[in-house]
């Protein structure tokens, strides 16, 4: 129970970081000026009573611990469930472990697959946007934070990954967010079960369509400069 609600809680972080990093984003829809002028803010935070990157290196140290905590803890319950199955005796045992599973949604099947996805898509988003390993349309370092985003974007095949990248993370969110919140205890009958499933679809379609909209319209052309 200790590893699940540690998987619910840096699960939630998770969640509202995604949230956070969706509406910064969503500047670019304004203006590159308004997304450069974010980008800068994150860098320069409480500056001068912190140094410049301060609080944006603190701020990656708990979202890295939340990532971290929160694989190892589902590395460990897949361990043990595995085990547990692999010594459950009888018949019956593995009938209804296998009715279980066909009857679990989509989601729940796959959320091995798409944490998996999400975890090799966030090395590749870092190297692209924050470090400038990865540099497409430009080579420039001083290039300003939304060109990169448009240079990226009116790539296609950077497009696809991404949208492969989002529908995972947002599988990966729907069922996440149910039983994070039935983890932590606030599933007490029948209208919260109703309640919280509605909400994990709308933070899932939110995350999904908050991501996708910028580089939408990037790909189609609408926003270009």
């Amino acid at each position: 129970m200790t590893k699940k609600f540690a998987m619910s809680i840096t699960g939630m972080i998770l969640v509202a970081f995604l949230l956070m990093h969706m509406f910064g984003n969503l500047k670019l829809l304004i203006s590159g000026a308004d997304f450069d002028a974010y980008a800068h803010y994150l860098r320069h935070f409480l500056e001068p009573v912190l140094p410049p990157y301060f609080f944006l290196t603190i701020f990656r140290l708990v979202i890295a611990a939340a990532v971290l905590i929160h694989v190892v803890m589902a590395l460990h319950l897949v361990i043990r469930d595995t085990v547990r199955h692999a010594h459950s005796a009888g018949l019956s045992v593995r009938r209804y472990t296998m009715r279980r599973y066909l009857e679990g949604s989509f989601a729940a099947r796959t959320m091995i697959w798409s944490g998996l996805i999400v975890l090799l898509f966030i090395p590749f988003h870092l190297f692209m946007f924050t470090d400038q390993i990865i540099k497409i349309g430009y080579s420039d370092p001083s290039t300003p934070s939304h060109l990169r985003v448009v240079f990226a974007f009116q790539n296609w095949g950077i497009y696809a990954i991404y949208f492969v990248a989002m529908a995972a993370v947002s599988l990966h969110v729907w069922h996440g967010f149910y039983s994070a919140m039935c983890t932590l205890g606030w599933r007490v009958g029948h209208s919260s079960t109703v309640v919280i499933k509605a909400c994990s679809w709308i933070v899932a379609f939110l995350i999904f369509a908050g991501f996708m909209l910028v580089p939408t319209l990037i790909a189609f052309g609408v926003i270009n400069s």
